[in-house]
């Protein structure tokens, strides 16, 4: 197959032209780190406007001691605390703004977990063959390389909208990089590419979720860091690429530069530049033009590159980790660019290239075999779609659907119960999750309580999922201050 001659432009068709070649990278990601347990400390010096949850109605209060649980973000003397145990945000601007309820839906730890160790069966054997290959020989303790999709499953099976598959739907399930999926479960399990991975860059970046061949639903852009520890205000965000990248919301090519060095930079908020002292650093020069992006040595060493796999009999024997070379990463959708990011505390170089279905990274002060690294962008995108996770400022309100476990988990054949259990992993597929939509006001100084404004309904463990829904307007006195939300509600296409 010629890559140039198929691959163009991909992010206009499904993930059918790539496939399940086995592949592979592995061990600790520097470069990203899980979504950790709420926890919070506000604080800041100077005059702190205060985000803080509330529940329903807002009824006026003279004198109330701010507080919230989340993070709390400090930027010139303001400090913004975030909830997490939410399903609803509404954001105050200044004294007299208007007040918006960002809904959210909180997912049992039955149906995901972060990190790849909750122990949550394969949903497919397929899927089970795709990550055996690669990362199996990493989490035994068999190579010390980074990890290709991660230690093992986030999710149970799911089922996503995809036009051309049986029903309408698809089989997926996550990882910490990414998410696999069958889209056509009758198709031939013999052919390399039964199993892709989704194009979550593009999505992430575009604001549009994929749901068919060529087919997209608008959603909204994820304002989440592509690189550096969870919660990190210093690596630019998948919007900030978004006037750097091909996808949905424009094409932005560029030259051949073959020969040249990578020292473009992007800064949060997507302000782009040049660092000329980035030419010396080893493995920048440009290696390899393809899809109108230039890709540096050291990213198409890493997608072309050989080492131990563990093939279907359970022999480790030596290949190509990645067949073809954008089987896993798709094909460049930007060109790379060095950025700050917060790794393990530290603010550090790093250099970020956007593909169709992975973020590459390359931190050269990182040990040999995690240099570069795939972005932990399976668990961006689940926050993203399914936690209403990145909203932007400004950003079109939406309300997700919940994510809906299959009706089994397969092994082989679709409908087939796996013989590793149920899709929760824990012996129970089945658990109803109710989520109330809570808001928080934005004020200075002050807080209110008030009553709960939607409830979410999802049935877990079923083929479908109910979503009640009753975001009706409510209007907020903090102080002096009176803001009105009133949540525009944007369904994605089910």
């Amino acid at each position: 197959m010629n890559s140039n001659d198929t691959v163009k432009r991909k992010w206009l068709t499904a993930a059918t032209t790539f496939g399940a070649a086995a592949l592979a990278f592995s061990a600790a990601a520097f470069a990203q780190t899980p979504s950790p347990s709420p926890s919070v400390s506000p604080s800041a010096t100077g005059t702190a406007s205060t985000t803080v949850v509330v529940t329903g109605t807002l009824t006026p209060v003279s004198t109330v001691t701010a507080g919230a649980t989340g993070t709390s973000i400090a930027t010139s003397g303001t400090a913004v605390a975030t909830g997490t145990s939410v399903s609803g945000t509404a954001v105050a601007t200044g004294t007299t703004g208007p007040t918006r309820v960002i809904p959210t839906i909180p997912v049992p730890t039955g149906v995901y977990s972060p990190g790849g160790t909750a122990n949550f069966p394969f949903a497919d054997r397929a899927f089970q063959s795709v990550w055996n290959r690669t990362d199996s020989v990493v989490k035994d303790g068999t190579v010390a390389r980074t990890w290709f999709w991660g230690p093992g499953t986030n999710s149970v099976g799911l089922t996503e909208q995809y036009n051309q598959g049986v029903n309408k739907q698809r089989l997926v399930q996550y990882f910490d990089k990414s998410r696999m999926e069958i889209n056509n479960a009758n198709g031939d399990r013999s052919n390399a590419f039964f199993v892709t991975n989704g194009l979550l860059t593009v999505e992430l970046i575009s604001g549009f979720i994929q749901v068919g061949e060529a087919d997209f639903t608008e959603y909204h852009p994820a304002c989440i860091a592509m690189s550096g520890d969870f919660g990190d205000q210093s690596a630019p965000t998948y919007y900030d690429f978004q006037k750097v990248s091909n996808t949905q919301a424009g094409d932005h090519d560029a030259t051949d530069r073959t020969n040249q060095n990578a020292t473009d930079t992007i800064a949060r908020g997507g302000a782009v530049g040049t660092d000329a002292s980035k030419a010396s650093v080893p493995g920048v020069k440009f290696a390899h033009y393809e899809n109108k992006h230039n890709i540096p040595q050291v990213f198409w060493d890493f997608l072309n590159s050989k080492g131990p796999v563990r093939n279907d009999q359970g022999q480790v024997v030596s290949e190509q980790l990645i067949t073809p070379w954008f089987f896993a990463s798709g094909l460049p959708i930007s060109e790379p660019y060095w950025a700050k990011a917060t790794i393990s505390g530290k603010l550090t170089d790093v250099l970020i290239q956007a593909y169709e279905r992975r973020a590459l990274t390359y931190v050269p002060t990182n040990p040999a075999g995690f240099q570069v690294e795939m972005a932990n962008i399976g668990q961006h995108y689940f926050d993203w779609r399914y936690r209403n996770a990145g909203y932007c400022p400004a950003g079109v309100v939406v309300t997700p659907t919940p994510p809906v476990p299959a009706p089994t988990t397969v092994s082989g054949t679709p409908g087939t119960p796996s013989a590793t259990g149920t899709p929760s992993g824990t012996g129970t597929p089945a658990a109803t999750t109710t989520a109330s939509a809570s808001t928080t006001a934005v004020a200075t100084g002050t807080a209110a309580t008030t009553t709960p404004v939607a409830t979410t309904t999802s049935s877990v463990g079923t083929p479908a999922a109910t979503v009640t829904q009753d975001l009706t307007t409510k209007t907020a006195t903090v102080g002096t201050a009176t803001a009105t939300a009133n949540p525009a509600v944007t369904q994605l296409a089910k």
